[in-house]
């Protein structure tokens, strides 16, 4: 990526190709533009020797009055105007106590589980207390929370351990939920996230009556799952978990998944994905584990070319299936909505982790960890200092995040993976960032090749324009937050 610098001083473009294309990124607003091959080198050559010798650079190849009218074209548009020669923002950082509101919690009804994956960040699935169910009351006082601090559309996830140990009281909280939210004018969604091999007919139909979103942890084929995924007696799963998967979908089950792989799998990721595509899955999540095993650079080399073939089976599947990969469905999302992320997701702002007996955590992920405490059920603040802590971080703050070009398309990485590999909750790790940079790539070059009446409907909206191709620049431009964003 080569950095170009406005008349200030200060760089505002990011320049990068993809298979022959070549696009320009704003990174404070987020805006991407689609270019010609004349207007990239324009804006190489200013920002590798900036105005006076970039356009001494510029004429050498084209000329004075291409230069000229580049210039012109660039003042006429009110969104490339204020990013070229405007002022650059002002930071006007928020002072004092920020109260958000909630979206989602995730409730650990079960600190106990029936498998012993290799890889279980909870001690198991127990989270260091085994067998602990979370009681009804416990349940009750976080809907209730949720209800009181919560948006107008709430979420309640089910979690563990593996949750459907514990289903009567998923039965119950749900019928609680309905009720209460409805009281409170406000509507429920309901998740969960499951292993998947106590799925029967009742629990599918119990899924379908109340519209839960399923996330299946599921690996893979027979050999990775029944390696990753054993019951506790060492016995292999993918039999069962693969017969319920199947059972889900024909049922019209709203079900991902969600693969974790090892590193010493990554040379399988692309086959891993295209296994879950193949099985029939609309929406497939690949996780590298969170282990004690730093990544090397030939892990990245082989999760950059497997991004890669991923992109392009998207772009050849994606108006029979949709887009499959759910992290280059994400970027392509906020592309077509100009939709930033200063935030890398919702943990201690919009969402949170309540354990069995009611504590609070940042998210789930951190469930049982003491010094990540928040609070409770019974005694939940936003005035919680590690809240504010968060609520005060956005990305462009990070010092490890604030120069990266594209941070406003990642958000400052997964904190309890930070924390874990680096013991600072902002400081991503290298495997990451690698793996962010590549996917955003990726995820620019498949939006350019969609097909707009597609991106339309598949998003439920009229027209943004994000990365366009340059035939489409005269047409009507959108409202972003740089401005209107079209095509140079």
């Amino acid at each position: 990526m080569i950095v170009l610098i406005n008349h200030d001083g200060k760089s505002e473009i990011y320049t990068f190709m993809v298979e022959s294309k070549y696009f320009l990124l704003h990174p404070h607003s987020g805006v991407i533009f689609e270019s010609d091959r004349k207007t990239y080198e324009f804006c190489n050559a200013v920002g590798t020797f900036g105005w006076g010798r970039g356009k001494e650079e510029f004429v050498k190849k084209y000329s004075e009055s291409e230069w000229d009218a580049l210039i012109s074209e660039i003042k006429a548009d009110e969104t490339l105007n204020k990013i070229f020669f405007g002022e650059k923002p002002k930071p006007n950082p928020p002072l004092g106590i920020i109260k958000s509101k909630l979206s989602s919690l995730s409730l650990n009804v079960m600190e106990d589980c029936n498998f012993a994956c290799v890889y279980c960040y909870g001690n198991t699935g127990t989270y260091n207390t085994p067998n602990v169910k979370m009681d009804f009351e416990t349940g009750k006082k976080a809907i209730g929370l949720l209800i009181k601090e919560g948006k107008q559309v709430v979420n309640i996830g089910f979690f563990g351990g593996e949750p459907l140990l514990n289903f009567p009281l998923i039965q119950k909280l749900v019928a609680y939920a309905k009720e209460k939210t409805k009281d409170h004018n406000k509507t429920v969604n309901f998740s969960i996230t499951t292993n998947g091999y106590l799925i029967n007919d009742e629990v599918i139909d119990f899924f379908l009556e109340n519209n839960f979103t399923v996330t299946l942890s599921f690996d893979g084929p027979k050999e990775i799952q029944d390696y990753n995924r054993p019951l506790r007696s060492g016995a292999g799963t993918f039999g069962v978990v693969s017969k319920n998967a199947k059972k889900m979908l024909e049922k019209g089950v709203k079900v991902s998944v969600r693969a974790t792989i090892l590193p010493s799998q990554l040379e399988g990721y692309y086959d891993i994905y295209r296994f879950f595509v193949d099985f029939g899955f609309k929406s497939v999540h690949l996780e590298v584990a969170t282990i004690n095993e730093k990544s090397t650079e030939e892990h990245i080399a082989i999760i950059k070319e497997a991004l890669e073939k991923i992109a392009k089976d998207e772009l050849r599947h994606y108006k029979e299936k949709g887009i499959i990969y759910t992290k280059l469905r994400d970027i392509v999302r906020s592309i077509y909505f100009t939709a930033v992320r200063p935030y890398p997701c919702g943990v201690a702002r919009t969402y949170f982790g309540v354990s069995a007996d009611g504590t609070i955590y940042p998210c789930h992920r951190f469930v049982g960890m003491c010094n990540f405490v928040i609070g409770s059920v019974d005694d939940f603040k936003w005035e919680n200092e590690f809240i504010q802590k968060i609520l005060h971080s956005t990305v462009d703050k990070r010092p490890y995040c604030k120069d990266c070009p594209i941070r406003m398309y990642c958000g400052g990485g997964c904190i309890y993976n930070n924390f874990y590999y680096n013991g600072d909750i902002f400081k991503p790790d290298k495997f990451h960032c690698a793996y962010m940079e590549e996917l955003f790539k990726w995820g620019v070059w498949l939006y350019s090749n969609l097909d707009e009446d597609w991106l339309d409907k598949a998003f439920s909206r009229s027209p943004l324009h994000g990365v366009r191709d340059e035939a489409q620049a005269d047409e009507s431009k959108t409202k972003t937050n740089g401005g209107d964003a079209g095509d140079i």
